[in-house]
């Protein structure tokens, strides 16, 4: 696969993407193996791009970015660009949407990730980042994902019910901080006007929390937030364009 030219492993995702969509109710297995086969060598590329354009990244996060199969998180009419490093939307009004593949590995870079770590997601979607940071954090590790939407949230459960180490749940991710049980690393997937002071109260010693500050499609900067000696420290780590929080609250 890796020998085949970019635009001919692209076409070949295409071409087994529009099997899938024509096949009936019930996918055929032989096809969905051909899918994760041809999905992950278009995401060769995709690992090669983020860590030139972006990197230096630890190899444990770049791996997860090959191996996690993001066609299984998509919408099934996004099959093809599943190995693009673009955002797409979850659902038809674009109030969700699963990040573009490299704003996940920001986000763990800055909360330095590693094997065994306890990780809260803030707004699950599909599952896509609660995979990469189960794969980054292993069996001896946790992760904790909060979705807001039932719809979304029981397709995360669906689509992470192979995973031992994740547990998704619906609730608001705004008042989710009762559930967090210490964990030290917090990465939120949704941009919020300011930080919540719950939030801030609710990161352990020696945590770090990470989250997208600032409206929709203006403006947004990438905040790192840790905490030393009792007090929080805010770091802004760059413009980043999420979609809004959700909460009524």
């Amino acid at each position: 696969m890796a020998e085949l030219p970019y635009e001919q492993r692209s076409q070949w995702l295409a071409s087994v993407a529009a099997k899938l969509r024509h096949g009936g109710p019930r996918p055929d297995p032989i096809v969905v193996q051909e899918l994760r086969e041809v999905a992950r060598g278009c995401r060769l590329r995709l690992v090669e791009s983020v860590e030139q354009e972006l990197g230096p990244f630890d190899p444990r996060h770049l791996d997860a970015l090959l191996e996690v199969p993001r066609e299984r998180f998509v919408r099934f009419d996004d099959l093809e660009r599943s190995a693009d490093d673009v955002p797409l939307p979850m659902d038809a009004n674009g109030l969700a949407s699963i990040s573009a593949p490299h704003a996940y590995l920001l986000s763990y870079r800055l909360l330095g990730l590693e094997p065994g770590d306890a990780l809260v997601e803030l707004g699950a979607g599909s599952g896509y980042g609660a995979a990469l940071a189960a794969f980054v954090v292993g069996g001896d590790g946790r992760v904790v994902t909060f979705e807001i939407d039932p719809e979304l949230a029981a397709r995360a459960i669906g689509r992470l019910s192979d995973q031992a180490n994740v547990r998704v749940i619906e609730r608001d991710a705004m008042v989710s901080a009762p559930q967090w049980d210490g964990a030290k690393k917090v990465s939120v997937t949704f941009a919020v006007a300011s930080l919540p002071g719950v939030w801030l109260d609710a990161i352990p010693e020696g945590g770090k929390l990470v989250a997208p500050v600032g409206p929709q499609g203006a403006d947004q900067r990438l905040i790192l937030v840790t905490k030393s000696a009792g007090a929080t420290f805010q770091a802004d780590h760059g413009a980043v364009r999420y979609v809004s929080n959700r909460s009524v609250l």
